[in-house]
């Protein structure tokens, strides 16, 4: 299974065609893709959709991200989970104990902290060990050139679309309104916590050319690092897992 990225042009439309989704543009004939072999989707623009495709991918549990233009976040489309053990439930269970929340934001602080200490020693700063997580962010954002910072936009939509999915998979479907709420918001935490480790190489990359990277080539350099991102996350589900344990 892999995911399925979208560039919308003028025309496309997506409807479902047998057990498959069918891609139709203006310029080219239709594309099918098996829904048994989507793990995602991410829509970036405009795309018509059929109702009909939406509710297959939510019955097979394809998770699809719509972004805007500039990368933004626009929806989610959550679907039922295709887990067998329902593991997120059991996070539901203790975060719904007293002093979960406090626990909760402790783990998203230590966490941030490993992730600002990590990315800024590989970009070579003498005070990685002390590195604020505000002053860090906005010297990367004033760092990368011109409209690169749609680059990272598009990036860490990316990275929701990939957090939704991995979830998913451990339990997450639209019944988990508890973990994507005001106080809590599992997705959005996992998301903003990767990205710091993107911070470094898209510096890099963007110190090498100024020229702004077709969207195909953003999603072949995420793609070059999807599984570094899935290793990231189960680090940081295991530490959550153990922290929210620590009072037992």
């Amino acid at each position: 299974m892999n995911p399925l990225y979208l560039q919308g042009k003028a025309g496309m439309s997506v409807r479902l065609e047998g057990p498959a989704l069918s891609i139709a543009t203006l310029e080219k004939t239709r594309q099918l893709f098996p829904l048994t072999r989507i793990s995602r989707v991410v829509v970036s623009g405009c795309v018509d959709w059929k109702m009909p495709a939406l509710f297959a991918c939510a019955d097979a549990g394809i998770g699809i991200i719509f972004l805007n233009e500039h990368g933004e976040v626009r929806c989610r489309w959550l679907g039922k989970s295709k887990a067998q053990q329902n593991i997120v439930q059991q996070f539901v269970i203790l975060l719904q104990r007293v002093d979960a929340l406090l626990r909760y934001k402790n783990w998203c602080l230590a966490m941030e902290r490993m992730a600002v200490r990590s990315a800024s020693r590989r970009l070579n700063f003498s005070d990685w060990q002390v590195t604020e997580s505000r002053v860090f962010e906005l010297w990367v954002k004033q760092s990368l050139s011109g409209d690169w910072v749609i680059v990272l936009k598009f990036l860490e939509g990316f990275i929701v679309s990939h957090v939704l999915d991995y979830l998913g998979s451990l339990g997450l479907d639209s019944s988990c309104e508890y973990l994507m709420g005001e106080s809590i918001n599992l997705v959005e935490d996992l998301a903003q916590l990767l990205l710091w480790d993107f911070y470094p190489v898209l510096l890099t990359w963007n110190s090498r050319s100024e020229v702004i990277p077709e969207n195909e080539e953003v999603v072949r350099f995420y793609q070059g690092r999807s599984q570094r991102v899935e290793h990231l996350l189960h680090g940081l589900l295991n530490r959550l897992h153990q922290c929210l344990l620590g009072g037992v």
